[in-house]
């Protein structure tokens, strides 16, 4: 085991060891009374505006709701975001005034602020707020004030690692790892190679055709091109810029030296028959299917958007040597990764209580309930007995049964386990020193692992994926993320030129990848220039520098 590889493992042991021994006041005096039974239950709405949520129909009505309605005295009536995008709903919402008691704009929600909707929460946190300074900190509340000096919502996204996931990067299955001995996937020119020697000796998987590499641009997923350019460079996800790690300066990356490269590479893996020919047209469905199918060989993405699917289908179905597993590739020359970040708490968006809500009062201590320990592990355990078990120490545990349970998405939406991320969490580890999750216990998280995966931790001497040599060791980010920087309603012009580049990549990229000899990717990279250059994007680089300049001065 190298040197740096054991300081980041006494780091991890440090990092959960010492969580384990910081412990909030005794929970006897911390334990929630359940809502007599005697008052009526509250009914409040709650519009949940994230397009990525997972709809169930009726939360509150499930054996996990009823413990919370009974546990807070409130049962919501949840509408999720169906039928349109998230800027066209809220913007209706805002325009008729038709808004809910709760509501979660999630990219949208800095225009909920924007427009004066919000009810500030700073007075109901002094006030009311007995178990959300129980989960949040001192630091964490002012990392959630906007400009004006307000709290609006309580951030879901917290400051943790958590070893069930695997990490952004570029990956590969399982089955190449091992007949390749289990190389090291470091630089980008060896990653394309090691596709190349892969799908010369296995040009069909179970009868069909073997995809080299392939991404997804439908929609607002048009990122899996867009973003790999920056992180091969060095650079954390800031979405459309990069960050100087001193001045603190912010520079669109799209038509820098390094996004030529990657794109003059994919160019010749497109003429080498090794990129999906369906790449700019297949939808979302069509995209996990592939990966699910165990054809794909490469590609670049974030774990959330086809783990769960794509992933999940090739383990159910025991393919395990077809699963896949990311690396933090970069370019030669680049000293470290930057796939995986310490995030301090997430500052964009969370639940909010607005101005239309006839009872704020009992919104706010609704969500103040769900910080409390029973909460939490109503959340994000289920229901004692049932769900998980409790050993002679107060550990929580699942039995084989609950764990097969958990598994079951059927079992799942029944029980109402699984639905409630978007609530306020702790972070890491409850009140009394349980992991908040079972994923979030590295013993649980290894015998979870599929006997391949085992393998693959085993070849790489690794006990979980959120680790060298799957990624680089995370830093923490003063700033938090560019691209969670919202842009305010009255900055026009940054908003007309966000749109215009972004419709010039939309154009160009794909021109550029397809591009039929060197001579005519020359030709459409000039032109590219040309066009990028009309967008007027140095409002919007000064305007996230400005932004990003004023985090770090007021975050740290």
């Amino acid at each position: 085991m190298s040197k740096k590889l054991k300081s980041f493992a006494w780091f991890v042991c440090f990092v959960f060891i010492f969580s384990s021994l910081v412990t909030l006041p005794s929970l006897k005096s911390n334990s929630v009374k359940a809502a007599s039974s005697n008052q009526p239950v509250k009914t409040l709405t709650f519009f949940y505006g994230d397009s990525n949520a997972d709809p169930h129909p009726d939360l509150f009505s499930t054996p996990i709701g009823k413990e919370i309605t009974k546990l807070t005295g409130v049962k919501l009536k949840i509408e999720y975001l169906a039928g349109q995008d998230e800027a066209t709903k809220i913007g209706l919402m805002l325009a008729s005034g038709d808004l809910p008691d709760l509501i979660h704009g999630h990219q949208e929600h800095g225009k909920l602020i924007e427009a004066g909707v919000l009810v500030p929460l700073d007075n109901y946190i002094q006030k009311y707020g007995k178990y959300c300074k129980q989960i949040y900190s001192a630091k964490d509340l002012k990392r959630l004030r906007q400009k004006d000096g307000k709290i609006y919502f309580l951030s879901p996204y917290r400051n943790e690692i958590t070893p069930d996931l695997k990490p952004d990067g570029f990956w590969l299955p399982i089955d190449l790892l091992e007949k390749a001995k289990w190389p090291k996937v470091r630089y980008w020119e060896d990653y394309q190679q090691l596709i190349r020697d892969y799908v010369k000796k296995n040009p069909t998987i179970e009868g069909k055709p073997t995809i080299g590499f392939t991404f997804i641009t439908e929609n607002w997923r048009f990122f899996t091109l867009e973003n790999p350019p920056s992180y091969l460079m060095g650079y954390q996800n800031d979405g459309d810029v990069i960050v100087d790690p001193k001045t603190y300066e912010a520079k669109v990356y799209a038509t820098m030296e390094g996004s030529k490269r990657y794109y003059k590479d994919l160019n010749k893996m497109w003429k080498e028959g090794l990129i999906d020919k369906e790449v700019f047209v297949q939808n979302y469905d069509t995209y996990l299917s592939k990966i699910a199918q165990g054809r794909v060989v490469g590609f670049y993405d974030q774990w959330w958007q086809f783990g769960y699917d794509a992933e999940a289908s090739l383990k159910n179905a025991k393919k395990y040597n077809r699963m896949h597993v990311s690396f933090p590739v970069v370019y030669k020359g680049v000293q470290r990764a930057r796939y995986l970040m310490i995030q301090p708490i997430g500052a964009r968006d969370g639940i909010s209580i607005t101005k239309k809500c006839k009872d704020p009062v009992t919104a706010f201590k609704f969500l103040d309930t769900l910080c409390s320990l029973e909460a939490q592990k109503l959340m994000y355990w289920g229901i004692k007995g049932v769900d998980y078990s409790v050993d002679k120490n107060g550990k929580m545990y699942l039995t084989d049964k609950q764990k097969k349970q958990r598994e079951d998405p059927v079992y799942r939406k029944k029980q109402g386990l699984g639905y409630w991320w978007v609530f306020p969490h702790a972070y890491l580890k409850l009140q009394d020193g349980n992991y908040r999750e079972p994923g979030f216990d590295p013993e649980y998280v290894y015998k979870n692992f599929s006997p391949a995966e085992k393998k693959v931790l085993d070849a790489y001497k690794a006990k979980y994926f959120m680790q060298p040599p799957f990624t680089d060791p995370p830093l923490e980010t003063p700033y938090g993320f560019a691209w969670e920087i919202n842009i305010p309603a009255d900055k026009t012009q940054v908003t007309i030129a966000t749109q215009k580049m972004s419709e010039v990549r939309r154009k160009y990229l794909p021109q550029l990848v397809m591009a039929k000899t060197d001579a005519d990717f020359e030709r459409i990279w000039k032109e590219y220039l040309q066009a990028f250059e009309k967008t007027n994007y140095k409002v919007y680089e000064q305007f996230k520098t400005e932004m990003i300049r004023w985090r770090v001065k007021n975050w740290n």
